[in-house]
């Protein structure tokens, strides 16, 4: 993620092992209107909040992800005029979160503060500034109750795993009270006692109120039962408390897992019994069902004041994967009191401002319209089609227009060639001339492990190309069909030296596929199986499956070699080098296996102890080219959400030595408190760590291959530690301090 970057940014001495840093400079042009997101990365269904995450006064946006992790963007625009931008630093900043994250200020300091599923059902987090200015987090408590039931026993404030409570002050008087779906389909009501003890602001205790607020309950049917307790018991539930109407009492809008629509129920307390309990008097059953009404998996609506007018609104998003583009409906408070009117603005804000292809993108650099810069192609596995979970899969074109000094991309079309009516499941482009006629074709791979073939038919290979689908499913020089078992990752590139391009695929294991051209007649297609690892190169070996190899071969530093870079599931780059004799028996040498640190920081950290390759902005897929003519070289990053991130050339030469797989450093305990050991180091290597600011926070030499460091007098966060031995090899690890 980026922000390992903003260390390397600000530590020359980092230039040797990162060639690249994070760039969102680079313009990029949709329908005459600048995509202001358009290298963020994409977008993918998220919990939405908002909170001051840099200490300028302007709410920033904060989304979540229970299987992906916590994405920031700061706001960079005026009251009454919000505009978002990915700010990736501020995420090492947040705890590990779970199931839910709600931004809100429980002690009346004007900082938010952060409540998440912890291992109890309510974790409290308090928020501060650090010194930078950063919203920085440190754990309070979690919240428990004494239960009359069991004398008094304490027992936890419950929220049903995967859920979504509400935290809102939902009696007025002046703390957060929480709410939570019980088993049963009832709301649970644990009021917060703060007030009536008369204990100090930045305190919580709750006791439980009511098992029945709203007087409704919940079943397997979508309306609920208004003016009763009891349901029965129903998981899935996303809960909003929010005032629809303006008239002081809290109002529902209610998600579940089995349907698409959202219900809506309208609090009857204030207009018919003020001094009564909260009661739910009417629903709807699929809000808005006078307007334009929620159609998303399991929807989840957020009142935040997205537009900052100081206004709620509502944003609706799905809390599980499921839409991959039409994913945030956005609705605007127009109301005013006692006249509730909510106006439908977008099902795609957000990911409308980025180059977004809904799951897994797969960019490709080609210089399409010949006038000498690359152009940038991306196709995905697809678009979601419906509740079945189908995908179908397009190719967006933007074209390069870039002046000097102006690098710069505009889209022309989403759906290059109307591949969207081939239908096809999966679409990696790869570009170069795989039938020896001089002319450069196009072939695309697909998720179910084959690839589709375009040959040009134009003039020359000085002209646009004019690509034609001839074969729907590649085949070999035996007329079988290629096949690489599922998510084939094609690349043209002349392996073996004989002058003519051939075939390398990447596939769901990890591997390399080598097909070599055998064609002896020009413009005739001849594909030959000679290696099916190709360099015995791997990514991601300690997973069982699920790999998701994506290679790019070309140059990616200024000394004018070429370099195999491999895209995988974790998200990390893996860098080769070895393959320039052309022996396609040889086992190439690993390099890198972190190039550049892309996605690193958010594999440790934003899901610690969880697997990667399950969680997080994963997939990561590949290309690299001088998009501007200037002999700076750029690097896009594809990922699993569908969308891309930009990467600038930062140092010449990677200046790297090959991996040594024997080297076993040992770094803990990570997280630290008052130490650091280091362990199994080279005598004599040079320790330094950064911090969030690039900051140089300690220095030291290892003695005796090993060190203890005093770790005390950091602040929490997130910091870089880079040891570097005596032939200049390094070895980075990002630690965290509570």
């Amino acid at each position: 993620m980026g922000v390992l970057l903003l260390f390397l940014m600000n530590t020359p001495a980092q230039a040797q092992v990162t060639p690249y840093v994070h760039d969102s400079t680079v313009n990029v042009f949709a329908n005459g209107q600048l995509q202001t997101l358009a290298w963020c990365g994409g977008f993918s269904p998220s919990q939405v909040s908002m909170g001051d995450l840099n200490h300028d006064g302007l709410q920033d946006l904060v989304l979540f992800q229970p299987w992906g992790g916590v994405y920031t963007y700061i706001n960079q625009g005026a009251a009454g005029n919000p505009d978002f931008r990915y700010a990736p630093e501020y995420e090492v900043n947040f705890p590990p979160v779970y199931d839910y994250l709600i931004l809100a200020d429980y002690n009346c300091d004007g900082v938010p503060d952060l409540f998440q599923q912890g291992q109890v059902g309510f974790a409290v987090y308090t928020g501060y500034y650090n010194a930078a200015n950063q919203l920085c987090f440190t754990f309070y408590k979690n919240l428990f109750y004494e239960d009359s039931l069991t004398g008094g026993t304490p027992a936890n404030a419950y929220v049903e795993p995967g859920n979504i409570p509400a935290i809102v002050d939902v009696d007025n008087d002046g703390d957060l009270d929480f709410l939570s779906y019980s088993v049963d389909g009832q709301l649970t009501w644990y009021k917060n006692m703060r007030v009536e003890l008369g204990l100090p602001c930045d305190s919580i205790q709750i006791e439980l109120a009511s098992e029945c607020w709203g007087i409704a309950g919940h079943g397997f049917r979508r309306p609920f039962d208004l003016g009763v307790c009891g349901g029965v018991a129903f998981s899935g539930n996303s809960l909003c408390l929010f005032d629809y109407d303006m008239d002081g009492d809290y109002d529902q809008l209610s998600g579940n897992i089995s349907f698409n629509q959202i219900g809506f129920l309208l609090n009857g307390r204030v207009p018919f019994n003020p001094s009564g309990p909260d009661s739910m008097v009417s629903q709807d059953t699929a809000w808005q069902s006078g307007g334009t009404p929620v159609n998303i998996a399991w929807p989840s609506a957020f009142n935040v004041d997205l537009d900052q007018d100081g206004k709620k609104d509502l944003v609706i998003s799905a809390n599980e994967p499921g839409e991959n583009y039409n994913c945030f409906w956005y609705y605007k408070n127009f109301t005013t009191p006692g006249v509730p009117n909510w106006q439908f603005q977008s099902d795609s804000f957000l990911t409308s401002q980025s180059i977004d292809l809904g799951t897994a993108a797969y960019p490709m650099f080609f210089d399409y319209n010949k006038d000498g810069l690359p152009d940038l192609f991306i196709g995905s596995d697809g678009y979601y089609q419906d509740s079945s979970g189908s995908l179908l899969s397009q190719v967006s074109y933007y074209q390069n227009t870039s002046t000097p000094g102006n690098p710069s991309f505009t889209l022309q079309t989403k759906d290059f060639l109307g591949i969207k009516s081939d239908a096809f499941k999966g679409a990696a482009p790869a570009f170069g001339d795989i039938d020896n006629d001089g002319i450069a074709d196009m072939v695309i791979g697909h998720t179910n492990g084959t690839l589709s073939y375009f040959k040009n038919m134009a003039a020359s290979d000085a002209v646009q190309p004019n690509w034609q689908l001839t074969e729907v499913a590649l085949t070999d020089v035996n007329g079988d069909t290629i096949n690489v078992g599922s998510y084939a990752a094609p690349f043209i590139y002349d392996v073996d030296k004989d002058g003519k391009k051939d075939l390398v695929i990447g596939n769901f294991y990890g591997a390399i596929a080598y097909y070599q051209n055998v064609s002896t007649t020009p413009g005739s297609i001849s594909l030959k199986l000679v290696n099916a690892a190709l360099g015995h190169v791997g990514v991601d070996s300690r997973y069982v499956v699920g790999n998701f190899s994506a290679p790019f071969i070309g140059k990616v530093d200024s000394s004018g070699t070429d370099y195999l870079l491999i895209g995988s599931n974790s998200g990390n780059l893996y860098l080769y080098t070895g393959f320039q004799t052309g022996d396609t028996t040889a086992a190439y040498t690993l390099i890198d296996s972190q190039f550049s640190y892309v996605d690193s920081l958010f594999n440790e950290y934003n899901h610690p102890g969880l697997p990667c390759g399950i969680y997080g902005n994963l997939r990561s897929t590949v290309t690299v080219g001088d998009v501007a003519g200037d002999g700076n070289l750029r690097m896009v990053v594809g990922n699993a959400k569908g969308g891309v991130e930009l990467y600038t050339q930062y140092a010449n030469s990677l200046g790297v030595s090959p991996v040594n797989k024997n080297n076993t450093v040992l770094v803990f305990p990570n997280p630290t408190t008052q130490q650091l050991y280091i362990e199994n180091a080279s005598t004599g290597t040079s320790a330094k760590i950064f911090n969030v600011l690039g900051q140089q926070v300690y220095n030291g030499n290892i003695a005796n291959n090993k060190e203890l460091i005093n770790t005390a007098n950091l602040l929490p966060g997130a910091y870089l530690l880079q040891l570097t031995d005596n032939n200049g090899y390094p070895i980075t690890k990002t630690v965290m301090k509570e």
